[in-house]
């Protein structure tokens, strides 16, 4: 999904929705972990404090998003991947953009859960916390060095592996329960990351 991400951030902003796909990915995403069979756009747009419902076009892209997303969560190979600027992106974007993407997974997983927090195991409270966490991060590009973009790698991967682990145990279509390198990714520290 990499390769798209230029081509919808102009999408969405054409057809005036002012949040990144990242943030829409996210959202799509949480909804998905939070046991939401199939988000509905009409829902999205609200989410997103959109002032008019989206517009065909971008009803297509939620629903193609919404598709793939699905379909890579519910894969065992885990293929599943946050949606974010390519690699050649600034890494203040890229960070910005992992914010973003979590503090829309927040949103969705907050609307879509309807079940008690004590429901929720240790694991997916540890989890939601960090997301939550992440959600607040920003990076203005002061003195980066190649250990941020390490640590910004690692800190994807660790996204990624939790996002797999909640949907393996929330989600709708729950696959039989081959956890993801014993339970989820280790946490990384969060090195450069404010």
């Amino acid at each position: 999904m990499q390769a798209d991400y230029k081509m919808m951030t102009l999408l969405l902003s054409g057809n005036h929705v002012q949040r990144s796909p990242a943030e829409l990915h996210g959202m799509l995403t949480g909804q998905l972990c939070s046991g939401v069979v199939a988000p509905d756009p009409e829902d999205l747009s609200g989410l997103m404090e959109q002032p008019t419902h989206f517009t065909p076009v971008i009803n297509k892209l939620v629903e193609r998003l919404l598709g793939e997303t699905t379909e890579q969560l519910s894969h065992l190979d885990f293929q599943f991947h946050p949606l974010l600027p390519a690699d050649d992106t600034l890494l203040q974007d890229r960070v910005n953009a992992l914010g973003a993407w979590c503090d829309g997974f927040m949103v969705g997983f907050s609307a879509g859960y309807i079940g008690p927090e004590s429901a929720l195991s240790s694991e997916a409270r540890e989890i939601l916390g960090d997301f939550g966490q992440f959600a607040a991060i920003s990076e203005d590009g002061a003195e980066l060095s190649e250990q941020d973009e390490v640590d910004f790698m690692e800190l994807v991967e660790y996204v990624r592996m939790a996002t797999i682990t909640l949907f393996q145990q929330l989600g709708a279509a729950q696959p039989p329960a081959k956890a993801p390198s014993e339970g989820f990714a280790e946490r990384p520290e969060d090195g450069f990351i404010h």
